[in-house]
């Protein structure tokens, strides 16, 4: 009876309605809102960034955690999917991760101490922890052991949000709580990229929100490239990728109308935001986005030719440096171009040939075990030097997800790690099913675009190694406890879907 106050949060009709009823109050609210803006505008861009997170993220999500903790398990999304943890550590403060993630842990285990258990979380939270510790059990073979330590803790230590998402995210409602957790985490940091772009002030850096570097990204032709939170503007375009099936969907069937413009703008800017970060890779991932999504999606020839019309304008409008930064890897790959002609593209696809190259003989050395987890780098200036390969300067990684496992890993790596992304899939086409079934078709919808999201990211990963293995994770524990929502669904198939 306790938790009846609480019961509309979890129903988006209930939102809707409140919203409309209030919407002048509200609008009158975000104006005063702008007075307290207006008396801090002269703060540091740090003092600004964490303002934002405490006042407007912080506390309202530390409030609802222990009263919703799928809400609260929402912030803690936004919290990992913006990186905030990094960019307050880089500034000295204390990891919001680390805080959060362990009052919602403790919110968790109060529920469960008082009968509230998980149903049907047991089997795909003991996959990922049964291959979390073959992760670290590779550790114990490894000729760099101390060195490669962080990198396996941390990767375990990421990996244990998918634990959490898959106990936690048990309704449709929490699913799609999570979806808009993801998008106003893109739409906060791509709103940073905008005014970057807009005014040009690319060393404005939001705190360490919004990086961006100057690069020679092909002949003659320069520009900053920007990575968001991150370090590299191809992680950057990767984890934004999933962001625009889902942008997509929710344009087409919010229930809540309020919100439909809101991912149109996120979706526009998240575009934005790839093109400048001029990464190949994030192409090759739309290509494969939309590949599925035609495969899947039936589509009428009208929405179809207004859709290559749209994507042809886009074309035309991205930076003339990046169409040459593709045309050179086309033509580099393709052995078309003189070798006299070189440019910093060309040396990029060169070295990543070698960096590939570099981890299929690791493979074929051990083909068992790999050569440890987190040891590819430490390994790759002596096979550099072994094969002949041009000369670096430093230590690199794999750049590619699939290599980086089957060199460090072996066939033990590559085989759980197929296990892992098969009950993914098995779990995406299980969920969609089964919300038919319920009649939900709003959500099976809903699951179709973050599965032609997740497909991108993997498709990506072709061309990226594991730096930031937070953001697969997300994207696991999402897609493994989808089949306890639909599940939860189709006991509640009494209910009218959101989109009537």
């Amino acid at each position: 009876m306790s938790a009846k106050p609480w019961t509309w949060l979890s129903q988006p009709e209930g939102i809707g309605r409140r919203i409309a009823a209030q919407k002048w109050d509200l609008l009158a609210l975000g104006t005063s809102a702008l007075v307290p803006v207006v008396l801090i505008s002269q703060l540091e861009a740090l003092q600004l960034a964490l303002m934002f997170i405490v006042v407007f993220v912080g506390i309202p999500a530390a409030v609802l955690t222990f009263a919703r903790t799928d809400w609260g398990l929402a912030a803690l999304t936004f919290i990992i999917y913006t990186n905030a943890s990094d960019v307050a550590i880089e500034h000295g403060a204390p990891s919001p991760t680390k805080l959060y993630g362990a009052a919602l842990l403790t919110a968790f285990t109060l529920r469960f101490i008082g009968g509230d258990r998980p149903v049907g979380a047991a089997k795909p939270a003991l996959l990922v922890l049964i291959y979390m510790l073959l992760v670290l059990a590779s550790l114990s073979y490894s000729d760099y052991f101390r060195d490669a330590q962080e990198f396996v803790f941390n990767n375990i230590r990421e990996g244990m949000i998918c634990i959490l998402i898959i106990l936690i995210s048990r309704t449709a409602a929490s699913f799609r709580l999570l979806i808009w957790a993801l998008g106003f985490g893109a739409l906060f940091l791509v709103s940073m990229n905008f005014a970057q772009f807009v005014t040009g002030a690319y060393w404005f850096k939001f705190a360490g929100f919004a990086n961006a570097e100057y690069d020679e990204l092909a002949k003659e032709l320069g520009d900053y490239r920007i990575s968001g939170p991150l370090t590299d503007p191809n992680f950057y375009a990767l984890i934004l990728l999933p962001i625009v099936p889902l942008c997509i969907e929710r344009l087409l069937n919010e229930p809540i109308r309020l919100l439909r413009p809101l991912a149109a703008i996120t979706l526009a800017l998240v575009l934005l935001a790839i093109s400048l970060t001029y990464s190949r890779g994030a192409l090759v991932g739309i290509f494969g986005m939309l590949c599925l999504a035609l495969m899947h999606i039936r589509v009428s020839p009208k929405v179809l030719t207004s859709g290559l019309a749209v994507l042809i304008c886009l074309l035309a409008l991205a930076p003339s440096a990046y169409v040459t930064r593709i045309n050179d890897m086309v033509a580099t790959f393709s052995g078309e171009k003189d070798p006299s002609e070189t440019s910093a593209a060309d040396i990029s696809v060169d070295g990543r040939k070698a960096e590939m190259q570099i981890a299929l003989r690791m493979f074929v050395d051990n083909p068992l075990f790999g050569v440890g987890a987190g040891n590819y780098v430490f390994n790759f200036q002596r096979y550099s030097q072994d094969l002949h390969l041009m000369n670096r300067g430093e230590n690199r990684n794999a750049h590619s997800l699939y290599l980086q496992i089957a060199a460090e890993r072996g066939l033990i790596g590559l085989v759980s790690f197929g296990a892992l992304l098969w009950f993914m899939v098995k779990s995406l086409k299980q969920a969609r099913y089964t919300f038919e079934q319920a009649g939900r078709h709003d959500y099976a919808t809903l699951v179709t675009a973050f599965s032609i999201g997740v497909f991108g990211f993997l498709v990506s990963s072709l061309f990226l190694h594991d730096s930031y293995p937070k953001y697969f994770w997300i994207l696991m524990g999402i897609a493994l406890s989808l089949p306890q929502a639909a599940e939860w669904e189709m006991a509640h198939s009494g209910k009218r879907s959101l989109s009537t």
